[in-house]
């Protein structure tokens, strides 16, 4: 009996959420046999011209990356796709400073169940990323700052939106990978955007409260139409086509046509905060941000994103030492060293 063999004959009749390994917690140079959630698959070709596959595996943890090399791939890349739960096989190495899985075979839970039989104990949930904060209660601290933007009318539309979408607002992530990336993350982004401007308009008094925690809230409501399948997301058509800057702003604008404006430009100025608040057209803005609110917005947003991508990034990191390995989307290593307080 192989090692891998013998490790699975143990685990027989052991609840799986006892025996599996949560993506945080994987190290170097273990082997896995586990299942996960199929977030992203890429065909893809080596130099040599052998197809391979770059997939982006997850739990509730967090995610992995993982190859399937051309053995691998010939055997079983027809036989899952995004969304799916699998059974992997295979190994953990590094590369490049990351932890990445090396996949041996990999298949839909129910072909290795039909196979092997059923898993006991398992969990849909232990697979699905989702914010560790409590989607009600966040959901009710964003009712509460959106009741309290005036005027009446811009409180309206707010209020109307958010009621209108409820589902997919607390459901979808706010990005696919790199922030926010789980269930519940465009709730979570959007509340920690409209609390921080909220919180600046204390210190800014010419900020116009109202507007600016508007805008923060419905920033990225556009996600909703970029965006289909929360569980593995995925950019629909008029995702690719359109983007969620102006998709929503076209929400916006079609439900401002039901409120009666006493100034015209109100609409405007809020529409002109979702389409700026990337901040620079490098950044695909629509435009640069021109109101001091639109400014507050970008900014808030900007801040919410990176810290998320650090906090999750030295949350997963196995590179040795005070620092991460490199991060891409910032461009550096990050300081993750505990420090001595000298507090007992």
């Amino acid at each position: 009996m192989s090692t891998r063999e013998f490790a699975n004959h143990i685990r027989t009749g052991v609840p799986y959420s006892l025996s599996h390994i949560p993506i945080r917690d994987m190290k170097e140079g273990q082997n896995v046999s586990q299942c996960f959630l199929v977030r992203q698959k890429t065909q893809r070709v080596t130099r040599g011209g052998d197809a391979y596959l770059e997939i982006l595996l997850a739990d509730h943890t967090g995610s992995v990356a993982a190859r399937a090399w051309a053995g691998a791939t010939q055997r079983f890349a027809s036989g899952f796709a995004e969304g799916d739960f699998v059974y992997v096989e295979g190994r953990t190495e590094t590369y490049r400073s990351a932890l990445q899985v090396i996949v041996e075979s990999i298949r839909q839970l129910e072909t290795h169940e039909a196979k092997f039989g059923k898993l006991s104990g398992f969990d849909p949930a232990l697979l699905v990323p989702k914010s560790e904060r409590s989607i009600d209660k966040m959901w009710g601290e964003i009712q509460q700052l959106a009741e309290s933007i005036e005027p009446p009318m811009l409180r309206k539309l707010t209020t109307n939106l958010l009621s209108a979408n409820e589902k997919e607002f607390k459901e979808v992530p706010a990005a696919i990978r790199y922030h926010h990336a789980y269930i519940g993350g465009l709730l979570e982004h959007s509340l920690e955007v409209a609390v921080g401007v909220a919180h600046s308009t204390n210190n800014y008094p010419f900020l116009d409260r109202g507007m600016a925690i508007a805008g923060a809230i419905l920033h990225d409501i556009g996600k909703i139409k970029e965006l289909e399948n929360p569980i593995a997301p995925r950019h629909t058509l008029g995702g690719q086509l359109i983007g969620h800057l102006l998709l929503g702003r076209d929400m916006i604008r079609e439900e401002a046509k039901a409120i009666d404006w006493p100034d015209n430009r109100l609409p405007q100025l809020l529409e002109h905060i979702i389409i700026s608040h990337h901040g620079e057209l490098e950044f695909g803005s629509a435009i640069v941000p021109k109101t001091a609110e639109a400014i507050a917005v970008y900014l808030f947003d900007n801040l919410s994103a990176k810290l998320n991508m650090v906090r999750m990034h030295t949350a997963n990191d196995t590179e040795p030492g005070d620092f991460t390995g490199w991060q891409t989307p910032l461009d550096r290593k990050l300081f993750k060293g505990v420090l001595n307080s000298g507090v007992t």
